[in-house]
């Protein structure tokens, strides 16, 4: 225990989960004295169908809408400016995000901007803005991001390639919508790509040094369903394993939106100038920093495995830590998952840049064991070897 940390846990969201809770939109958008919604999705959501029921329950209510459908993965401000002008048009005070963790941030970004102007890079960090964004109401299409509890989203930069953190204590979603029912034709690999994510967010948070008893109680609660129903989710038309899978994601997100993110984010913001999918990086990188962290944390990762089902009668601390490795490493199998880097995708080359890079994120400052820039050199070098379970 540090006597010398104040440590803080806030949550600043109302969720409501469970199948056709999206019904429940029209009455919350009511609730936040929405006079016009600006529904903010991708074109894959809308194609889908996705928007077929939370329109209808806006109509219900008798609301007027916009739907503005051309958020990009990774947006970028250009995409927000153009949602903002909409806004504005149309005289819309409420932000309703239907779709991943891109469409989630655009609304969050065309919410901060509509209110306070300028342009998003302005507020680059926490706490930059002077004036609360508009109201966001977050609806989940994927099991992954929690951005839909978060309080800070990411934008991309276009002129330096540069993904923006921003947020700030007026930035949670005033409503998240968790319903199962939205992701049950979710395509294969970005349900396993978003799986991945909330299963670092959730041990990313376990070896902060921020973290606490409640972060931690949250985030092994989101392993062990994670490592239970990730798998039935995406082979599977198991809608109760998509459900619990939902449900995960939100609590790895309030667990590491308390205790902060750790070397896993810390490596994996570099890779996000090749544009490679958020969950897909950090799902390569995460059995390499278990097995660099499990020195300094073999009673985190030891109660890792229990939470993923394994009896602490049988094993030592010791041996329950590399089991809870092995167990990760054990469902990528599983999945199909890589074990590695593709030298196609990203340049082994670029590697001394990455590790400067990852050595300026916050994640890197709060990891449980203290990395130099040959650790980071060496974890990245594995990350193009591949590993053997």
């Amino acid at each position: 225990m540090n006597f010398d940390q104040i440590c803080t846990f806030q949550l600043g969201t109302v969720i409501h989960h469970g199948f056709d809770s999206v019904s429940k939109v029209g009455a919350e958008t009511k609730r936040l004295g929405a006079k016009k919604v600006l529904v903010v999705t991708d074109k894959g959501v809308k194609g889908a169908g996705l928007l077929d029921s939370i329109i209808e329950s806006i109509e219900t209510a008798d609301i007027p809408f916009v739907v503005f459908d051309e958020v990009e993965v990774d947006p970028g401000m250009a995409t927000v400016n153009k949602g903002v002008q909409l806004a504005k048009q149309e005289g819309c005070n409420l932000v309703l995000a239907v779709g991943g963790g891109s469409p989630v941030c655009a609304a969050k970004g065309i919410a901060l901007l509509a209110t306070n102007g300028g342009s998003m890079s302005d507020y680059e960090g926490l706490d930059k803005y002077k004036n609360p964004p508009l109201p966001v109401v977050a609806i989940p299409t994927t099991a992954g991001a929690g951005s839909e509890v978060s309080a800070v989203f990411i934008i991309t930069d276009e002129s330096r390639n540069h993904k923006m953190a921003i947020g700030g204590s007026a930035c949670y979603p005033e409503v998240a919508i968790l319903d199962p029912l939205l992701i049950r034709n979710i395509p294969f690999w970005p349900a396993v790509n978003a799986g991945l994510d909330a299963l670092t967010h959730a041990m990313d948070a376990c070896w902060s040094t921020l973290s606490t008893p409640l972060t931690d109680s949250i985030a092994l609660g989101a392993i062990s369903l994670i490592m239970q129903n990730l798998a039935p989710m995406v082979f599977t038309g198991d809608l109760e394993a998509k459900n619990k899978q939902l449900l995960a994601s939100t609590m790895a997100n309030i667990a590491c939106g308390n205790a902060k993110l750790g070397l896993v984010h810390a490596m994996s913001q570099p890779l996000g100038s090749y544009h490679l999918p958020h969950g897909y990086a950090n799902g390569i990188l995460l059995p390499y920093v278990m097995e660099f962290n499990l020195p300094a944390c073999e009673e985190k990762l030891a109660s890792m495995a229990i939470a993923m089902g394994e009896s602490d009668t049988r094993y030592t601390q010791r041996e329950l830590a590399e089991i809870a490795v092995w167990r990760v490493k054990n469902l990528y199998v599983r999945l199909g998952f890589p074990r590695k880097l593709d030298e196609k995708e990203v340049n082994p080359e670029e590697i001394p840049q990455m590790v400067k890079r990852a050595m300026t994120r916050p994640g890197w400052k709060v990891n449980i064991r203290k990395s130099t820039e040959k650790d980071l050199t060496v974890l990245y070098e594995k990350s193009f070897e591949g590993w053997e379970l």
